[in-house]
């Protein structure tokens, strides 16, 4: 009974060891290690590169059709770096065998710190070869990870719109706020000053630590010249802290305050979006800096940029803004939106900006305010060839010529056919070099246009690709392409017919004679 008892104990250790052995092994077929991030410490409003090291720990199966799926939580957003958003594959790993898969990421800008959690899903096919026989086996996986963000700490000042008066020492609360999403330590504020405006007794102030959304007031004490204007003005300050990923940081910040005085509007700090506005650019993005310079405040600030050729709106409405009200040294961003006419000169323009706005006693106000833009030249080309008639059958050469109508010097200029493949052309010479074009000038190039011999007899519209660098003399690096129509009117080829049928008539005539002149000599 005992060995009976005994046999079947090595029998069961016999069976199961090797299939806890092929558990693990199945279950450790693939490992995938933790994930490698750039850079190493996450900010808000980052795009984090990311990369998973894939391994084929199983030493005997090969592993195939592997895919990586990536799926991030807030504040993560997945960016386009694979065919397929956020899902990486592998063709197959070799026992032992590694590779790696990539994603990259985008950080809320508003994202407080903490560790954020992804979660990464693989499947595979577990190939296993037994004496020939192969047997798939599918697995899939989940592992989470968490990456740490570190929020940034941003600070703004504000004054309270209180006023100065000329001659006087005034106590002045000024509120500090950690708008950003990081907590910051050792916060300190340093207060310089100008001609007119002084800090009495105390300069600088230690604020310890401030968390996201947290707000402290100073009582400061400022002492104004009797020589102040009505104006508003400017008083330096710094502060230093340290962010949460513990860099030390320093960020100068402007205090504005106002001496008694009247509004005045001013429009300052225009940047372009492209930063070279040149001719057919749309949606060219105007940012101008609208300030108001005095003491008072304005309400119902409302701007309209009046678009004058070669300039025009581009779309309804988008030029005319109400920002609300300006007080005192506050400046607010207004952003605009304009199209160029293709055919504009270079130069500059005064574009006006008219503002109206209300003052304390609703008394309405308006002005207008200019500001510059440049236009910077380039190629710009006309096809001056209408149209080209070209014979079916027949590889037919056609003389294209073409203007630079534009304000800049175009070099390398290349006309290429663009084939159509619903169209019954062939182009044996697609391309040809014109070179260079001056403004005003013409060029002729030469394309070869086969035409099909079952051609419909019709109007036809081909696309041509003209092709040119800027002026590098005037530092223009830029490569210009446009594309523009040209009608083909392909006409039967009658010539080759006529002289096939004159041939026919030619062999019946001498036919028609020979048999005549048979039919005589056997009458005779």
């Amino acid at each position: 009974m005992l060995i009976k008892i005994e046999k079947i104990l090595r029998f069961k250790k016999l069976f199961v060891i090797p299939l806890v052995f092929s558990i693990l092994l199945s279950v450790n077929a693939l490992q995938i290690d933790s994930p490698q991030y750039q850079p190493l410490k996450i900010h808000p409003g980052d795009d984090v590169d990311v990369w998973f090291k894939i391994t084929n720990d199983n030493y005997d199966n090969e592993i195939r059709d592997i895919t990586v799926k990536i799926t991030p939580h807030y504040p993560f957003e997945l960016r386009q770096v694979n065919p397929e958003i956020g899902k990486a594959t592998i063709s197959h790993l070799n026992t032992g065998e590694s590779d790696t898969v990539y994603f990259k990421l985008h950080v809320d800008e508003n994202a407080p710190s903490r560790d954020y959690r992804i979660d990464v899903t693989v499947s595979y096919d577990e190939v296993k070869d037994d004496n020939g026989e192969k047997t798939i086996t599918h697995h899939e996986f989940t592992k989470v990870y968490y990456l740490p963000v570190y929020g940034i700490a941003n600070f703004e000042i504000g004054a309270n719109n209180l006023t100065l008066t000329p001659a006087k020492t005034q106590t002045i609360p000024i509120t500090i706020i950690n708008k950003g999403t990081g907590t910051a330590k050792e916060v300190s504020l340093n207060l310089g000053n100008n001609n007119f405006i002084s800090p009495v007794d105390k300069t600088k102030f230690y604020l310890g630590g401030l968390e996201p959304n947290e707000k402290r007031t100073l009582y400061i004490k400022l002492h104004t010249s009797d020589n102040a204007l009505e104006n508003s003005y400017i008083i330096p300050s710094t502060i230093t802290w340290i962010d949460e990923d513990g860099t030390q940081r320093t960020e100068n910040i402007n205090l504005g305050f106002v001496v008694r005085g009247d509004i005045l509007l001013g429009i300052s700090n225009v940047v372009t979006e492209p930063k070279e506005i040149k001719p057919g650019d749309t949606y060219c993005k105007i940012d101008v800096t609208v300030t108001n310079n005095g003491h008072g405040e304005a309400k119902d600030v409302g701007l309209n940029l009046i678009a004058k050729y070669p300039f025009k709106d581009s779309w309804s409405s988008c030029n005319i803004k109400n920002i609300g009200t300006l007080h005192g040294g506050e400046s607010k961003t207004v952003t605009f939106y304009i199209d160029v006419d293709k055919y504009a000169k270079s130069g500059h323009y005064e574009v006006p900006i008219n503002i109206t706005y209300l003052d304390i006693f609703n008394k309405e106000h308006s002005t207008t305010k200019t500001i510059t833009i440049y236009i910077k030249p380039k190629p710009i080309f006309e096809i001056l060839t209408k149209e080209v008639k070209v014979e079916a059958g027949k590889e037919n050469k056609v003389y294209i010529t073409v203007k630079n109508i534009g304000n800049e010097k175009a070099e390398n200029v290349k006309i290429s056919a663009i084939r159509n493949s619903g169209q019954p052309f062939d182009y044996p010479q697609k391309s040809d070099t014109i070179g260079t074009l001056y403004p005003g000038e013409n060029g002729t190039g030469v394309i070869v246009i086969d035409v099909d011999n079952d051609a419909n007899p019709k109007e036809y519209i081909i696309t041509l690709e003209i092709r040119c660098a800027g002026d590098r003399d005037e530092g223009d690096d830029n490569v210009y392409i446009s594309q523009k129509p040209l009608k083909v009117v392909v006409e039967n080829s009658t010539g080759g017919n006529f002289g096939t049928y004159v041939g026919l008539i030619a062999i019946v005539i001498a036919l028609m004679a020979i048999g005549y002149y048979h039919l005589k000599k056997k009458q005779q």
